[in-house]
């Protein structure tokens, strides 16, 4: 039986645990850039393709908002409507209880959740109907969603690279 010699050189690994060392916080930020150029695809596909119309309001109201993480390597965006526009888009409940409101009296109707997910109303008859949600921002979003990954990765592998050859050579 022969032996086989193996050798390793490490001089490479030493240099490439400094230059990880060096890099420090900086995939956070790869993160970061990546997750924020995804999310510009989302909102424009919402904002300029699947939100209905009628003033213009709720297109004006379509936004991108970063949630706050405590996990490291983690960046979360999401679309959403500015608060600003809260006193044009929460209209006050009519008739608290009419419709299988669980509204009391004072409370607020958000108008871009009833556009999306659907509500109840009177029928003419008596009784009740459902008016279905358009569905805008699952279809925006479901729309994107290759482009946005694509993005995401690119990139991603971009300023890992950026990062890397600084942290090698700075």
């Amino acid at each position: 039986m022969s032996g086989a010699e193996v050798t390793f050189d490490t001089r490479g690994l030493v240099k490439m645990v400094k230059a990880l060392d060096k890099m420090g916080k900086s995939p956070q930020k790869a993160v970061t850039k990546a997750a924020s150029k995804g999310i510009t695809p989302v909102r424009r596909a919402i904002k300029y393709g699947t939100v209905p119309v009628e003033t213009g309001t709720l297109k004006r109201a379509i936004i991108r908002k970063a949630e706050k993480s405590r996990a490291r390597g983690k960046k979360v965006y999401e679309v959403t409507f500015d608060p600003a526009y809260n006193d044009v888009l929460q209209k006050p409940v009519k008739n608290p209880g009419a419709a299988g409101s669980r509204t009391t009296k004072g409370g607020h109707a958000y108008y871009p959740a009833s556009q999306e997910y659907g509500y109840l109303t009177r029928s003419k008859g008596g009784g009740y109907s459902y008016v279905p949600g358009l569905h805008f921002m699952r279809q925006g979003a479901e729309q994107a969603e290759p482009e946005a990954k694509q993005i995401m990765i690119d990139t991603m592998g971009k300023e890992l690279d950026k990062q890397w050859q600084e942290a090698q050579h700075g």
